[in-house]
């Protein structure tokens, strides 16, 4: 996988039915979600949703550079959605 980008988003602001699914995956909703946008190995494009602001934080300088395998993402980002997407 490779980030080619990356963003933030106030929990509020999600639209509710997708506050419900991130908030299932995680015991307490954050204010605010780091988004990494990757592509992976077939050039498929991804959104990866972490409410780990520092780990995310680590990715974003290296945004174009790094090449990473998915499971090192697994545990820190809980949900994940093909495309590049805000909500």
């Amino acid at each position: 996988m490779a980030i080619v980008g990356h963003s933030r988003i106030r929990h509020l602001a999600l639209p509710e039915r997708s506050r419900r699914s991130l908030q299932r995956l995680i015991e307490t909703a954050p204010d605010e979600w780091r988004l990494l946008f990757v592509r992976d190995s077939r050039d498929r494009r991804w959104t990866l949703n972490s409410a780990d602001l520092q780990y995310t934080a680590m990715f974003a300088p290296a945004a174009h550079t790094l090449e990473l395998t998915f499971d090192i993402f697994s545990t820190e980002f809980p949900c994940w959605k093909s495309g590049w997407q805000i909500s």
